[in-house]
């Protein structure tokens, strides 16, 4: 039986693990779909998700465009022009 403090861990840290698959996804082609679509291609949840694209389009990790009912999900320019 895990106890609250683990529980808690694993919710603060959820966040953190899907910033790091949205990085990883973008660093090759640009990641499309529908937020849940994304989601469920990087085994994150919804909500986790939404956290995610907002702290890495924030701090400008990630760039975010609206295709038609898509999400296009991709590196910046500056960042691509560096791999």
């Amino acid at each position: 039986m895990r106890s609250e403090s683990a529980d808690n861990s694993l919710h603060t840290l959820a966040p953190v693990i899907a910033e790091g698959r949205i990085l990883d996804a973008v660093a090759g082609p640009d990641l499309r779909g529908t937020l849940d679509d994304i989601a469920d291609t990087l085994g994150v949840s919804y909500n986790d998700l939404r956290d995610a694209i907002d702290e890495l389009t924030a701090g400008g990790w990630l760039v975010l465009e609206l295709m038609g009912e898509a999400l296009v999900l991709r590196l910046p320019e500056d960042a691509r022009a560096a791999s």
